[in-house]
């Protein structure tokens, strides 16, 4: 019999050191080092670290929380995001613009431990395996989600959608795990407010746990108004925002990713539901089975739970774009909570299985194992492949770029204490600290200093060149040329030219 899994207080598994917080803080660390590289060699862009750190370095530094400088709008009249506030204060400890990566980072790696976790508890309370390889299986386990293709491009991809993906899986835990039922409503809430189209994926994946086996959920008399409640309120949540509060922000309509099935969401909907052989043909041709197959299949031993969790992703899979079609980028971000307590609840009934097998005398004893070893060569695989990530970098440290960039700054910048905004090209920006207003080259004319590296990016640069944007900076009788600048070649305004406090 399903005992009833005790409150909240289980969650602090810190009491005790298991191998797979090893195996997990080592492959951290080793990702903090690989993002760190990539964050120096120039992987990310203006779009979206810079305009991110915009978000919280403009609540720290100017009292304009969620302002986007360069495009001199509030970020919450695109995304809906009031969750993000929250992250503000940690904005004090660090003006590196790696922060928000680093916390993303975190964020990731605590969602990937609540599901081992989760897994961890269903080996041991159910017995599902010979206690001696219980915690090795856990270690498995541990590889097998945290080398999944698709949570290492959440890695790289310094986005806020990570978020969601820890508060959706932290939802689907404490639902399976008996917490409070106030305290799951407001990890919802705090989830949703990620970002408003969570609702649809949480709501789905939420549902999605009655269809469990029972090896992994307790019975559904306990959990059925838990989690459709959650459900309830995500969907709720998504129509509050698409029906008022979006358009009271003046968010304009986000069906331009699906402009080809109509213009207004209705109409979208209207298409879809007229012609879903058109659906059907893009959802085959979109990244569906590469993402199901990054888990080895072992989620379809509990078909009607990954399905249900899958049927949101119909959204991305739908959209003209490549990024969101294929889950590239964050995208993935939205999937992997549900997949992952499918993927336990897998391993959960093919182990379950194996006992009865056992407990018939049809195979010897010393063959309890079996299911391990199974995980132990899934995790293998994922070792194999360790390199691969889906539209992202490679997961190996990367030599840097921005050594000119930084001396330039150091030299010319930050020596200056009223010198506090910078214009630079769509790759360096990043490395300009958060305390300062950054632009990108188009909006030269609103710095104080303008440093244009050997290297440039012509998006958004508001020239044909580099060679064409040093002329009109020459030319431009606002600035002068800082004398022997090195690589970089800066700028500073002329009625900025004093350095007081």
């Amino acid at each position: 019999m399903w005992q009833s899994p005790p409150a909240l207080h289980p969650f602090a598994f810190t009491r005790r050191f298991r191998a797979w917080h090893f195996v997990l803080g080592a492959l951290f660390i080793y990702t903090v080092v690989c993002v760190w590289s990539a964050f120096r060699g120039g992987v990310f862009a203006f779009h979206d670290l810079a305009l991110l750190n915009d978000l919280f370095s403009n609540a720290v530094h100017r009292g304009r929380p969620f302002w986007v400088t360069d495009m001199d709008l509030n970020h919450l009249t695109v995304h809906f995001t009031p969750t993000l506030l929250l992250l503000t204060p940690l904005f004090l400890l660090s003006d590196s613009q790696f922060l928000f990566i680093l916390l993303g980072l975190v964020a990731l790696y605590a969602a990937v431990g609540l599901q081992v976790w989760f897994f961890e508890r269903m080996v041991e309370e159910r017995e599902l395996l010979p206690a001696a390889w219980r915690p090795w299986v856990s270690v498995a386990f541990t590889l097998y989600l945290a080398l999944n293709p698709f949570v290492k491009t959440v890695a790289l991809s310094a986005h806020f959608e990570v978020f969601f993906q820890l508060g959706s899986t932290a939802v689907l835990v404490m639902l399976l795990r008996g917490a409070r039922m106030r305290w799951v409503v407001l990890t919802a809430l705090l989830t949703l407010g990620v970002r408003p189209d969570g609702g649809l994926f949480l709501a789905f994946q939420s549902a999605a746990l009655l269809l469990l086996p029972a090896v992994a959920r307790p019975p559904r008399a306990v959990l059925t108004r838990r989690a459709l409640g959650v459900s309830a309120l995500a969907l709720g949540y998504l129509a509050l925002c698409v029906a008022v509060v979006l358009p009271a922000l003046g968010t304009p309509s986000g069906t331009r990713f699906w402009s080809h099935y109509g213009n207004t969401w209705g109409q979208v909907a209207f298409t879809a539901l007229g012609d879903p052989g058109r659906v059907v043909h893009d959802v085959a041709t979109s990244g569906l089975v590469v993402f199901q197959r990054s888990f080895w299949w072992i989620q379809l031993l509990s078909p009607a739970a990954t399905l249900v969790s899958t049927i949101p992703g119909t959204f991305f899979f739908m959209a003209d774009a490549p990024d969101k079609r294929l889950l590239w980028f964050y995208n993935s971000a939205f999937l992997l909570p549900g997949l992952g307590v499918c993927a336990a609840a897998g391993f959960g009934r093919l182990a379950e299985a194996w006992k009865g097998v056992l407990a018939r005398g049809r195979v010897p004893a010393w063959a309890a194992t079996a299911p391990a070893l199974v995980l132990a060569v899934l995790a293998l695989l994922q070792v194999a492949r360790f390199d691969r990530t889906i539209g992202s970098p490679p997961l190996r440290p990367m030599p840097p770029v921005d050594g000119d960039f930084r001396q330039a700054f150091e030299r010319q910048v930050q020596a200056c204490a009223s010198w506090r905004a910078v214009a630079t090209d769509f790759r360096s920006i990043v490395f300009v600290p958060n305390g300062y207003d950054r632009f990108l080259l188009h909006h030269y004319e609103r710095a104080q200093v303008v440093l244009v590296p050997p290297r440039v990016d012509t998006l958004l640069l508001g020239a044909a060149s580099r060679e064409a944007l040093l002329d009109t900076l020459q030319g431009d009788s606002r600035f002068e040329e800082v004398a022997d600048p090195g690589p970089v070649r800066v700028f500073v305004r002329k009625d900025a030219r004093g350095c007081g406090s």
